[in-house]
């Protein structure tokens, strides 16, 4: 199976930029949200770090996340579910974010959660992978 990756040059230099959350529950649908009416207007800072909402009557705890300097995240939508894995897939970028914010259940967002290690990670392999001379710098 190969994945074909659409991307326009609009994309990657607009100034504008997509608002993400990243929810602990999957979502069985892809119909446009209200978010802006109906989810962010509730979200409150618990304090200068931390913020708290609820979805769905549940509660969750979140955290704005940071991309590493000089990475870019993409907003990607694929117009049509591959119905076999040996099929090819397509994928449209819609989208650009240097940030998002990464929500949990029932605990404040940490370095221990997957995500926010993973993105550590990065910082970790390219000061694994430097030269002694980038690291002084």
């Amino acid at each position: 199976m190969a994945i074909h990756l659409n991307l326009k040059k609009e994309i990657l230099t607009s100034e504008k930029e997509s608002v993400l959350h990243l929810m602990p529950c999957d979502i069985h649908g892809d119909e446009p949200a209200l978010v802006s009416s109906y989810f962010t207007p509730y979200i409150r800072r618990k304090d200068d770090e931390h913020l708290t909402t609820s979805f769905r009557g549940y509660p969750l705890q979140g955290k704005t996340i940071t991309l590493p300097k000089g990475y870019t995240g993409l907003v990607l939508h694929e117009s049509k579910n591959a119905e076999s894995e040996s099929l090819d897939r397509n994928l449209f970028a819609t989208g650009k974010f240097t940030q998002f914010t990464y929500w949990n259940y029932d605990k404040l967002p940490s370095k221990n959660d997957a995500v926010v290690a993973a993105l550590e990670w990065i910082d970790i392999a390219e000061a694994l992978h430097s030269n002694d001379d980038d690291v002084a710098n």
